[in-house]
């Protein structure tokens, strides 16, 4: 059985309101010849109370075959949190089993639930997960179940007492993303933040929202001893989107790109290529291209002298090349020089493909790809 469609935001965030909010909105999404009713478990006498879930649904299919699933609640939930619910919801299982109960499905509820989350939760086999924003998945083998509701991917919750950095918007959190992607671990706050000339007081505010979405590990003395680059790079790019960070001028070189690459070899001023033709750049040689280059996006400090020197002509439609003046100079500063040419570095170049159009996201997959035979940190 699958279902998808659109879920509303539903309010009440104490444990019994998430709760009964999630068992509405599984039943409003299961055809009306199915139920879900809350159930009791019976824990095998001689456990600890401790392995009691939060709340627990018993879902009846037409022929009568039934699954209970297990719910852990939480007021407030972030990546790094997610491995110990899902250990703690598999020992309520072991337990519940051990007492004669079959367990289908283990969940997660919370006011909200982020996509890093998500990906957390599928990453530790969660196999569900609610929110009041209308994030609802869930999935069970026998009686076959999968649901899946888009809510939103920003939480609308905001407790004014909290002081903690939500956001890498910003060219100091891209110094400090761009830096995480390019130095040796392990690395202190303080000497990471002179390496991506940040304060330390903005490294350790970017770090720690890092580490809270769990795509980089800390020591105890609070040093970065690993970065999940391509989960890094993804989670910025929920922040950085490169039409909407840099000014843009969409351009058209009525010659073609051959003759924009030609005059780029003898430009004087900062330019830096990103987007398609920088990942071509990092693949290795004999690798074709998912996609064919159709155009050009390049990073320039004098926009529009470039486009003087280079006969390049602003269009409304048709482009062939996209100049923009960069968010920040630290796309000059971390650009890599091959073949007489200058390439933004590989995350900005990834961070730039998964937030472009077309078909730049399987560039941007492939390059990553790439990126993970040559530099650590790059699988996940």
């Amino acid at each position: 059985m699958f279902h998808v469609s659109r879920n509303g935001v539903e309010r009440g965030t104490t444990e019994a309101e998430l709760i009964w909010s999630a068992l509405l909105a599984i039943r409003s999404a299961l055809p009306s010849t199915w139920t879900i009713e809350p159930g009791v478990l019976t824990i095998q006498a001689g456990l600890r109370r401790a392995y009691k879930p939060d709340g627990q649904f018993v879902i009846t299919a037409p022929d009568g075959s039934k699954a209970t699933v297990l719910l852990e609640c939480k007021a407030v939930v972030v990546p790094r949190d997610v491995a110990g619910i899902a250990e703690q919801l598999k020992q309520y299982a072991k337990a519940a089993e051990e007492g004669g109960v079959k367990i289908g499905g283990l969940m997660l509820v919370a006011p909200f639930v982020s996509p890093t989350t998500r990906a957390q939760a599928e990453q530790h086999h969660l196999m569900g997960w609610f929110d009041l924003t209308g994030n609802l998945r869930l999935r069970v083998e026998q009686p076959a179940v999968f649901l899946d509701r888009a809510g939103a991917d920003r939480s609308g919750f905001r407790d004014p007492a909290d002081r903690l950095l939500k956001s890498l918007r910003g060219p100091a959190a891209a110094k400090v993303v761009l830096e995480l992607c390019e130095t040796s671990v392990p690395v202190g706050v303080r000497d990471l933040a002179a390496r991506a000339q940040v304060g330390a007081a903005t490294s350790a505010r970017v770090l720690e929202l890092l580490d809270r979405e769990a795509v980089i590990t800390r020591g105890e003395d609070g040093a970065v001893t690993a970065v999940r680059k391509r989960a890094l790079v993804d989670r910025w790019s929920r922040d950085y989107k490169v039409l909407a960070s840099n000014e843009v001028i969409a351009t058209l070189d009525p010659r073609g790109l051959s003759h924009a690459l030609a005059m780029l070899r003898d430009e004087d001023s900062r330019v830096v290529l990103t987007g398609s033709a920088a990942a071509r750049a990092y693949l290795p040689q004999g690798l074709t291209a998912v996609s064919p280059l159709v155009s050009l996006s390049l990073y320039a400090e004098d926009p529009i002298g470039l486009m003087d020197r280079l006969g390049l002509k602003s269009v409304e439609r048709g482009m062939n090349v996209l100049v923009m003046r960069p968010y920040d100079d630290v796309v000059y500063v971390r650009s890599r020089r091959v073949e007489g040419l200058d390439y933004a570095a590989p995350a900005q170049v990834v961070a730039d493909l998964l937030t472009g159009p077309g078909r730049s996201t399987e560039e941007a997959e492939q390059l990553m790809t790439v990126l993970d035979t040559s530099e650590a940190g790059w699988k996940e």
